[in-house]
């Protein structure tokens, strides 16, 4: 009960920057979307793959830590990082499309542990 309330919380955090965003960038509608819905997902699975190495007491919490941090900056890498690159350069706003998303799976994952390890 206690995570699905989390859950929950972080899924409205998301909608509600996702619609600021949108209201600031209009014009980047289709990568803002594309953004935040594969940061969402990203978020859940670190969340999951934190949520099971605390259950089981794993003992290589940071790694697993480190390894979410890692897939996410492949992701972008791979899929965001060419498309923004097309004109030549990457603006402010394009850099901020992915990691304003990405922050906050971040600071989601960053509480769950420290919720956990207070």
């Amino acid at each position: 009960m206690r995570y699905t309330l989390y859950f929950i919380f972080l899924l409205f955090t998301f909608i509600s920057v996702f619609a600021i965003h949108l209201k600031f960038l209009p014009e980047f509608k289709h990568f803002l979307i594309q953004s935040y819905i594969v940061n969402i997902l990203m978020a859940l699975l670190a969340l999951f793959l934190l949520n099971y190495g605390i259950h089981k007491n794993n003992k290589n919490l940071a790694s697993i830590y480190l390894l979410t941090i890692a897939l996410k900056l492949i992701i972008y890498f791979l899929f965001f990082y060419p498309k923004f690159r097309l004109d030549g350069n990457i603006l402010k706003k394009e850099f901020f499309i992915f990691f304003v998303p990405y922050s906050l799976g971040l600071i989601a994952e960053i509480f769950l542990l420290a919720r956990r390890f207070r």
